[in-house]
């Protein structure tokens, strides 16, 4: 977790009582250092150096423009599918379908801004960071979810969220109402943004 001292949102104690209550046995503290200029400790000399590692690992694929609709359309379908699911009460599926509509948006930005997609969560995530597609706000609200489901930089919190719901045989069923809105709400944000963004 991240105290306040960092760039924690809540109180150490009150992640402390969130993490014994979803069955968290450890707890590490892994505040950022304050110099560091963007969430994960990375700066933007480690994002360029990463950013390069997954492009000489062919993570990033050249297609034309006009694909980012594709992309995009995949992301609104995720979002149009999902309804039922929330609304049958089924978190761990909404949540999945979140985190892609979430995926494909950013794919959609990418081919539309840069040219490619990534094959790659975190390449996706890296890419963003580079070339600064999202914009403060945007990330800051990242960072307030972040605190829930906790990652390397804030942005893959719904990755991490996909990674319990879908593969933690054990914790899915700990995902609540609540985690479900959250990503809900922020995967049609995020699409809106990247619609937008794509115009």
């Amino acid at each position: 977790v991240h105290t306040v001292t960092s760039d924690a949102h809540y109180s150490t104690e009150a992640k402390i009582k969130e993490a014994v209550k979803i069955g968290y046995k450890y707890v590490a503290i892994t505040d950022h250092s304050k110099s560091s200029r963007i969430a994960g400790g990375l700066d933007e000399k480690r994002i360029a150096k990463s950013f390069e590692n997954c492009k000489k690992r062919k993570k990033f694929v050249v297609v034309s423009e006009e694909v980012y609709m594709d992309h995009l359309a995949m992301a609104k379908d995720d979002l149009l599918s999902l309804k039922t699911d929330f609304d049958n009460k089924n978190w761990r599926w909404v949540i999945t379908k979140a985190y892609y509509a979430v995926f494909h948006a950013t794919n959609a930005l990418l081919i539309n801004k840069l040219g490619f997609y990534s094959k790659d969560h975190v390449c996706a995530i890296l890419a963003l960071k580079k070339e600064n597609l999202i914009g403060k706000e945007l990330y800051s609200e990242l960072s307030k979810i972040y605190d829930r489901f906790s990652d390397i930089f804030g942005f893959a919190i719904m990755f991490e969220a996909r990674k319990l719901s879908q593969y933690d045989v054990a914790k899915w069923k700990e995902l609540t109402e609540n985690d479900a809105i959250i990503a809900r709400d922020f995967a049609k944000k995020y699409v809106s943004f990247v619609e937008v963004e794509c115009r």
